[in-house]
């Protein structure tokens, strides 16, 4: 692929391949059997572009999408994706409105938000669909177990809803801490049991996101949540062999400069890097500002030439130094890779987060939209530049 600089003045770009999102997705529908599919597309589809990968989600089969915000599930209707959108985090009581008039499915954990939606659903003469969020341990938003009943009896006069679900989510799932998570587990359906028998009954329960999704049929119930695994990272190492899928994104730029340096040269801001001898410098035009992590400084790698590079010195706003010294023939313009193939070496989303400290949902979600996507489509050979 050539890089088109003159369509987004930079010659940094990430592809997504929306192939290979559209065979992920189909490989974890038939590891689910019959269970729904919610595909969590949130945070900007961890960095891959909220569109087109909802619109190719769809295509692939996916019966509903989860978002992170009310905005998302809006530009989503605005774009013509009808199935369900379930905002999974808590809504403002100011964007109700919005997420009613859209037809969002809301997540509830507080009386506020629970009359706020009401008001909204009274307004649009529509059912405000709704699901209850039960805190279990992780303790982000939610109802506690024991409040349950009475947080429900207190919302019962509120008109036009509709509490179509409910749901919470793991804390420790994707450590592999059973334990725990079977505790919460159990805890959950026991609340659903205790409020079916007082007359709440929701038809659409939901617990579980990648690691469930990976590794405990039995903890399905009527649907799952897998995000990060859609885009080829499962979340834990002991899961990569469950499911063959495969990384949807590569980062992409290329050399600007070299430089040909002495010892005891050193380099970029505060010096953290001097050279211990003469080194072949190259500078890329990736920082921080593009959400390339400061703390990759001296300790992260692209590849250059089928060979890996180091990054030396302290990673700015808009560029990054590479040890190139070593690698042959290397020459201004050339290609690097940031995640991804080229030739016999690989460099995923797992190794950036390692050296990130992070985890792979960091790695990918924080690279920023001044990074211009470019969607590939090998099946029909277009590509499109957003």
């Amino acid at each position: 692929m050539v890089l088109s600089q003159h369509l987004t003045g930079s010659p940094t770009e990430a592809i997504v391949h929306l192939h290979k999102y559209h065979e992920n997705v189909k490989k974890v529908k038939k590891h689910l059997h019959q269970t729904w599919l919610m595909a969590v597309v949130k945070t900007n589809a961890y960095g891959h572009g909220v569109v087109q990968i909802s619109k190719e989600a769809v295509k692939a089969g996916a019966d509903r999408l989860g978002v992170s915000s009310v905005a998302e599930g809006v530009l989503l209707r605005k774009e013509g994706i009808r199935i369900p959108i379930q905002i999974l985090g808590a809504i403002p009581g100011t964007l109700a409105d919005d997420a009613v008039a859209y037809d969002l499915i809301g997540s509830i954990s507080t009386k506020e938000q629970a009359l706020a939606f009401s008001k909204a659903a009274v307004r649009h003469r529509k059912w405000g669909h709704v699901h209850l969020k039960i805190d279990t341990g992780l303790h982000r938003f939610g109802v506690p177990p024991e409040e349950a009943h009475d947080f429900l009896e207190e919302c019962r006069g509120l008109p036009n809803l509709y509490w179509e679900g409910v749901y919470t989510h793991f804390s420790h799932a994707d450590d592999g801490d059973w334990q725990r998570t079977e505790s919460q587990y159990e805890k959950f359906l026991q609340t659903i049991q205790a409020l079916e028998e007082k007359g709440w009954a929701f038809p659409v329960r939901h617990a579980g996101g990648s690691t469930i999704m990976l590794e405990r049929q039995d903890m399905y119930l009527d649907m799952v949540r897998p995000g990060i695994s859609l885009f080829g990272y499962p979340p834990a190492a002991r899961q990569r062999s469950i499911l063959d899928l495969e990384p949807v994104m590569e980062v992409k730029t290329r050399i600007l400069q070299l430089h040909d340096l002495s010892a005891q040269t050193s380099i970029g801001y505060g010096g953290s890097y001097t050279c211990p001898s003469r080194r072949k410098i190259a500078v890329v035009p990736v920082g921080h500002g593009d959400g390339y992590a400061r703390s990759l400084s001296n300790r992260g790698q692209m590849i250059v030439r089928g060979q890996r590079a180091g990054i030396v010195g302290t990673i700015s706003l808009d560029q990054t130094f590479l040890d190139v010294t070593d690698i042959s023939g290397v020459c201004e313009g050339d290609e690097v890779i940031l995640i991804g193939r080229q030739h016999e070496e690989q460099i995923t989303a797992y190794e950036v987060a390692e050296w990130m400290d992070s985890i792979t949902d960091e790695a990918l979600a924080s690279l920023k939209e001044r990074i211009p996507r470019v969607y590939s489509d090998m099946d029909t050979g277009k590509e499109n530049w957003k």
